[in-house]
């Protein structure tokens, strides 16, 4: 009976041992893992950044299935402008995405922050409002300005972040923004019907950025024709007179 009882006490020390160090060292966080020549799910045709390098990388977690579809342009310290676009679908579990504030700051822990994360108001796109956050971070001769979103999604559970950061110091403008994500658009969601729904609905509200090129951002039907310059012109004249 006493060995039995020193047996039992021994073993409830060993389960409290482990539970402490548990606690105290809890398990890793899954890990992302890059995928080699991976195949783009979505594009985003931006001709006059491509002079700055572009990249597309997938990031998969195969604790859950999430997965991370990135594209960059630029660099952090690069001379032009920095983007990123991530795409970002969550497991099986599903996830829940947090304010966009919270959501850039936690995407730049590596760089080197010169102004904080803040609230910036909020732009339309074919998506819906989108929220707006503010930032600067350290670049090739001083402080670069930043404009970031975050962008989520409950069916599905999904969500559209990134920045867009100018040369220097100088603000980024909006509409450059919006027209951006009004030109993101998908090339296989990979079986996922309510990818491809999401996107389709979101192209029916598409503004085209007020573009006329056929092949990037055709105009729609129900758009209104541009003036001719000579009409605005002639009406200019007969206002002045």
């Amino acid at each position: 009976m006493g060995g039995l009882a020193a047996i039992a006490i021994a073993a409830l020390g060993f389960f409290r041992g482990s539970s402490l160090e548990a606690s105290i060292h809890p398990a890793p966080a899954p890990q992302w893992i890059t995928v080699d020549r991976p195949r783009p799910a979505f594009q985003l045709p931006v001709p006059e950044l491509a002079k700055f390098g572009t990249d597309y990388s997938i990031l998969r977690r195969d604790a859950d299935g999430a997965r991370k579809d990135v594209l960059t342009w630029g660099k952090p310290d690069g001379r032009g402008p920095y983007v990123l676009f991530e795409i970002y679908r969550a497991g099986r579990e599903g996830e829940s995405f947090i304010d966009a504030p919270s959501e850039i700051a936690a995407r730049i822990l590596s760089f080197d922050v010169t102004d904080d994360v803040k609230p910036a108001g909020r732009i339309e796109s074919k998506f819906g409002p989108v929220p707006l956050v503010d930032f600067a971070i350290a670049g090739h001769g001083g402080a670069r300005r930043c404009l970031g979103f975050a962008r989520p999604f409950a069916m599905p559970s999904m969500q559209i972040a990134g920045w867009y950061c100018s040369a220097g110091d100088e603000v980024v403008d909006r509409a450059t923004l919006a027209c951006m994500l009004d030109r993101l658009t998908i090339l296989s969601a990979g079986g996922d019907s309510s990818v491809d729904d999401l996107f389709a609905r979101a192209e029916v509200r598409r503004t085209f950025c007020g573009q006329r090129n056929p092949i990037l951002a055709a105009t729609p039907e129900r758009a209104e024709p541009a003036r001719p310059l000579r009409t605005i012109r002639l009406r200019e004249r007969i206002e002045l007179r």
